[in-house]
């Protein structure tokens, strides 16, 4: 018996480069827009994700001065979430919830108490094998609160996409196995790669009215704007952030310091939340020791910078035209790493 094989070649951010297109009118990176309508607000497409070292207070304070979001872990309890949240600029978060009834029943708590949170990150690490109990968690959301903005994912193809905005997302976060402490490629073997993934699924997504945030598989500012360029409203990232020194987690070892940086579906995330039915679980998650070197606002400051080069090299004169100026070549190398063995400042 022969199984089916999709022979069509699916990309990641590695296999393209945006194409360089003359511009109608004349543009410098101080004039292009590089804002987003958000909630009540505007903000640049840059999500930090919502992983422990990551999605926190600590971090949402810092990139809500540049505008960026931070989608807040959903390890935190009611009460963390009750001390910090009058201190937090609420514009620019997303609480985050899973679909079990203890998730949703915080995540609703948490909503009455402070009305003012703009969004809600529902996510869950196989929506495939659960889309009811997405279906069930989002449309409870959406019925109890019917002006929220509502993630819901993450998916890699467009299958799931009508369920998810049946029950109320406002947008499908994509990335299967992409992120930088994910093994489920390797260890599972399943995946899309991403540039694809959100391609595909963006065309899906703007038939039904929803936008797209690209999530994993970004490790460099380029990386960013190749996600925007292929149909992502926004882009989350985690990888990109996880050496900066306002990280949770870090260990000093022997005066060294370390984030200790590891993926939902790790043995250390395991020993830590002991979820159910673990004898079941596979390793999919890194566990990663990373020297803290630099603050986030450096790299903010170089993507925001990125995106704006980005933009005037296809004549955009906003983030928003991106999508539509931009054109893909497929390219089979991609950098000049010569002199990379000299380091760089």
């Amino acid at each position: 018996m022969i199984k089916k094989v999709e022979t069509e070649l699916l990309l990641d951010f590695d296999d393209v480069l945006i194409k360089p297109k003359v511009s109608d009118i004349t543009l410098t990176r101080a004039d292009v827009n590089i804002n987003i309508p958000w909630a009540s607000t505007e903000a640049t497409p840059i999500v930090i994700a919502n992983m422990m070292s990551t999605g926190t207070y600590k971090i949402a304070k810092i990139a809500s001065k540049e505008k960026v979001l931070t989608f807040l872990s959903k390890e935190y309890t009611i009460e963390e979430h009750r001390k910090h949240l009058p201190s937090i600029d609420q514009r620019y978060i997303a609480i985050s919830s899973g679909v079990r009834e203890k998730d949703l029943i915080k995540t609703l708590s948490i909503l009455e108490e402070f009305p003012d949170i703009p969004a809600v990150n529902v996510d869950i690490a196989n929506v495939y094998a659960n889309i009811q109990g997405m279906w069930e968690t989002v449309s409870e959301i959406r019925n109890r609160f019917p002006n929220i903005i509502i993630i819901a994912g993450n998916i890699a193809t467009p299958e799931p996409i009508a369920d998810l905005v049946d029950a109320g997302a406002n947008y499908i976060k994509v990335g299967v196995g992409s992120g930088a402490a994910c093994k489920t490629r390797s260890e599972v073997g399943i995946g899309i790669p991403q540039l694809s993934a959100i391609m595909d699924c963006h065309h899906h997504a703007r038939s039904y009215g929803v936008k797209i945030i690209s999530d994993g598989g970004c490790v460099t500012a380029g990386d960013v704007s190749k996600a925007i360029a292929a149909g992502a409203e926004l882009v989350m990232i985690a990888g990109m952030v996880s050496h900066c020194e306002e990280c949770d987690n870090i260990i000093d070892i022997n005066g060294d310091k370390f984030v200790s940086f590891y993926g939902l579906g790790s043995d250390k995330m395991y020993s830590i939340k002991k979820p159910d039915q673990a004898e079941y679980r596979p390793n999919e998650g890194r566990d990663l020791m990373i020297p803290v070197t630099g603050s986030i606002v450096e790299v903010i400051k170089q993507i925001k910078g990125a995106l704006r080069s980005t933009c005037t090299y296809v004549g955009a004169p906003s983030i928003n035209a991106l999508y539509n100026k931009s054109a893909f070549v497929r390219v089979n190398n991609t950098i000049n790493r010569s002199l990379e063995r000299y380091g760089s400042k």
